[in-house]
């Protein structure tokens, strides 16, 4: 055989086997490379979005690992600081002033007698440091009481008592022996010195010490003024003799952040309650006492109410201060037909592929951009915490695999980030929220699974949301996230991302079983045993739905706390916002029946 033959071939085979190893190695480090770029952009995201919160200077995008790292430790310093402070704030919230502020007249002492009866049970209940059960979630820490009783002006027989005031205090021996020597006094005219009443209790000792301040108003008659009232006897009805107004007496109340309730007895109060809500910017919350036995129950819940939005307002902690939109608020369903249409573009996520690829951070694949037409609310008829909400309604086509087109008519709702600023409204702000929603329903979907396992027929998902584009006029973007209008008018807040849990009286009150709020509290335990305590879907609120003959619990604008404090947004509060879930949790039937009962933070 001649070998030479065969060896010119040989040579210039593993010659083209040597370049293209080399071609695939460069392609090898080419696709490496373009990884790691895109990690780097995905997380700078979010580091961004953190310096940013904080008012730090982000500087140039990371071009390399090297300063991912830097930036990504000034970050994570900066989440943990955020977290301990609202864990600090929500310690704050479980401490309380509650001022009675009550209309000394004639007609008010035995309302006045009943508070003095109630007081001690009231704060018994308030404060006894108790394992949360079915009736209570919040163990507030300690308690500050207080009186404010006003007569009306040149009141004929309160000599120099138009107001007489118990400063605050924690001895409740002290407050009934001041109200059992309180007396109704009977006056002039059916209306009385409300806004001397509320100026008063403005001047307490309202102390910062305290995270809930709550005032709980009880009168059968309105303040001055003809347009608090409809008719009524009114010595002033031009209004207060004094100049005050109710716009400059509820400024102060949210300036020093005092909740007001009140306590009602007659419709005579009606109007001047509207006034106060308009100056309140939201519905103040009455309690029926005219029967004096409901007023214990009214104040307790009105406390109870307080620590929990204490608790809740622990979302907007940290951070610089953001401004706020301009907007007025307006519940009613506006006339579509004088409304503009808008077009757009729909985003949205597919579902992650496993549980493993959220907790490596695999990136989301966008679904195909779908082209929108809208029409949009001009107000909002809702506020949250971080977003309001407009009315809309989706006018877009969707076609079939044969090309037929279907004209959709679907109401919906549009949120919009409340604050405005550097950063606040851009795409990956709006993209976050669609993904933390998209997450929470593949989770929701896998714990339904494990439930039809177990025996259980429930079910339990999240709204499918979406990203809107909108083009503005000056080629700038509106962003906001779309959702399908709730049918139903029972919207629950099941739990917050702070350890709140509704309450089973509240839960009573608005009809809803303590069965569906285990199944929505034994979802977060599972999201914790599911993913091995990497992270938590948290911070529940929906409807029950009890349409299409089977009844689902439809939830939306979840949170989730994860190990990795640099994911999720700033409403991520980490192992210790996990913690915080597990204590105010009492593991159900759905626990017991899953088999996670035992596994716990």
């Amino acid at each position: 055989m001649n070998l030479f033959m065969d060896s010119e071939p040989s040579y210039e085979k593993a010659s083209a086997t040597f370049a293209a190893s080399e071609e695939n190695e460069e392609n090898r480090k080419k696709e490496l490379s373009v990884e790691t770029r895109r990690f780097i952009r995905e997380q700078a995201k979010r580091i961004k979005a953190i310096l940013q919160d904080e008012g730090l200077d982000y500087g140039d995008d990371p071009e390399d690992e090297e300063t991912l790292t830097s930036i990504t430790k000034v970050a994570i310093q900066q989440r943990k600081r955020r977290i301990e402070e609202v864990f600090e704030f929500i310690r704050r919230a479980q401490h309380v002033q509650l001022c009675f502020l009550v209309d000394a007249t004639g007609s008010m002492q035995a309302h006045i007698d009943e508070v003095r009866k109630s007081i001690g049970h009231i704060v018994k209940i308030i404060t006894d440091d108790v394992p949360c059960d079915s009736s209570s979630t919040i163990v507030e820490q300690s308690m500050e009481v207080a009186f404010v009783a006003y007569r009306d002006h040149d009141h004929p027989s309160s000599g120099n008592k138009q107001f007489e005031v118990l400063p605050f205090t924690k001895n409740i021996e002290r407050f009934t022996a001041f109200t059992k020597d309180l007396r109704g006094i009977w006056g002039r005219d059916h209306t009385e010195d409300v806004f001397g009443g509320l100026d008063t209790a403005l001047n307490l000792d309202w102390s910062n010490k305290f995270g809930t301040k709550v005032l709980f108003h009880i009168c059968d008659y309105p303040c001055h003024g003809r347009e608090f009232h409809s008719g009524v006897g009114d010595n002033y009805p031009d209004g207060d003799p004094k100049g005050r107004t109710c716009e400059g007496l509820f400024s102060k109340l949210q300036e020093i952040g005092i909740q007001y309730f009140f306590g009602k007895i007659y419709s005579y109060t009606d109007i001047m309650i509207k006034k106060f809500s308009v100056a309140n910017g939201e519905p103040i919350l009455e309690f029926d006492v005219k029967d004096v036995v409901n007023i214990k129950d009214s104040v307790i819940t009105a406390v109870r109410l307080s620590v929990s939005a204490s608790v809740a307002a622990s979302r907007a902690i940290g951070g610089i201060t953001r401004a706020v939109r301009d907007f007025t608020l307006d519940t009613t369903e506006p006339d579509w037909t004088s409304l503009p249409e808008f077009k757009g573009k729909f985003v949205s996520y597919e579902f992650p592929r496993s549980m493993k690829d959220i907790k490596n951070d695999v990136k989301l694949e966008w679904s195909k951009p779908k082209h929108a037409k809208v029409k949009i609310a001009k107000d909002p008829f809702a506020k949250g915490a971080d977003r309001i909400a407009y009315y809309g309604k989706d006018l877009s086509s969707k076609y079939l695999k044969d090309g037929t087109e279907l004209k959709i008519d679907e109401d919906i709702v549009l949120k919009e980030n409340l604050h405005i600023g550097k950063g606040v409204n851009s795409a990956d702000r709006y993209q976050l929220s669609n993904q933390m929603q998209t997450v929470a329903s593949f989770l929701a979907q896998l714990y339904m699974k494990d439930l039809k396992e177990a025996g259980i027929d429930k079910s339990i998902k999240f709204l499918k949301c979406k990203t809107l584009i909108l083009m503005n006029e000056d080629t700038s973007k509106r962003f906001m996230s779309r959702e399908s209008r709730f049918v139903a008018t029972k919207f629950v807040r099941f739990t917050n991302n702070a350890g709140y849990r509704i309450l089973e009286q509240t839960a009573v009150d608005k009809g809803v079983s303590m069965e569906y709020v285990q199944l929505v509290t034994a979802f977060s335990h599972w999201t914790y045993k599911a993913s091995n305590g990497f992270l938590m879907v948290v911070d529940l609120e929906g409807i029950i739905d009890e349409s299409g003959g089977k009844t689902s619990v439809v939830l939306t604008d979840p949170a989730i706390h994860c190990k990795d404090i640099t994911r999720y947004g700033r409403m991520n509060h980490g192992p210790r916002g996990m913690k915080k879930f597990f204590e105010n949790h009492d593991c159900n039937q759905f626990c017991k029946d899953l088999g996670i009962e035992c596994f716990v933070c």
